[in-house]
């Protein structure tokens, strides 16, 4: 390792906040256990922004963060994808505030798989650092994969502003129902963090 290299992986030497709540798999706490939490969430990183490669010198097994996805061939860790869906599923629990960038970027990630877990994340942490997502995440909300749809709108929920309820209310009758429902459970967060409780879907009777 160079000494540019290891100056870069200094920068991620900071205190980390809690992984989400009620949302810490086996795998996540082995891997930091083997790893440490840093060095994990610059590895999560560099998968997800395509600047690591499973087996890259120095990195650990890319087995270690692939936790209970045990239907995958073993071939497909060498698919262009795959690698940053795993960053990107890596920082939905083991959040570090220096990959907001990375997220943010990789919302309109050429894969759909990659853009919704980026969604997830973005639903999931829902911190100052993501809130500049929200215009990218309320773009997705017509993505023509409808995972990723329905990711937006929960994520949308948590760092959409209180125009954004113009936007989810228009899905609430949307045929997808998963998209549906999640439209109004983000209006729901809408009011919440916005105390407009008139933001809420209106119950159908």
């Amino acid at each position: 390792m160079d000494h540019r290299e290891h100056e870069d992986r200094g920068y991620w030497d900071v205190s980390l906040p809690a992984a989400a709540e009620g949302a810490d798999p086996t795998w996540v706490t082995a891997a930091v256990e083997q790893v440490g939490g840093p060095q994990l969430a610059d590895w999560a990183v560099r998968l997800l922004t395509g600047r690591a490669r499973p087996g890259d010198p120095g990195d650990p097994d890319i087995a270690l963060i692939r936790g209970e996805v045990t239907d995958l061939d073993p071939e497909l860790v060498l698919d262009p994808h795959l690698p940053r869906w795993l960053g990107a599923r890596v920082l939905q629990y083991h959040w570090h505030p220096r990959a907001a960038q990375a997220v943010l970027t990789a919302l309109t990630d050429e894969s759909p798989a990659v853009r919704q877990a980026c969604c997830r994340i973005v639903a999931v942490q829902g911190t100052p650092a993501l809130a500049d997502a929200a215009a990218t995440v309320e773009s997705l909300l017509v993505d023509p994969e409808p995972r990723v749809r329905s990711a937006a709108a929960l994520a949308l929920g948590e760092v959409g502003g209180e125009r954004a309820a113009t936007a989810l209310q228009g899905l609430l009758m949307d045929p997808d129902s998963v998209l549906a429902a999640a439209a109004e459970d983000a209006l729901g967060r809408l009011a919440e963090r916005h105390s407009r409780p008139d933001l809420r879907a209106e119950p159908e009777y």
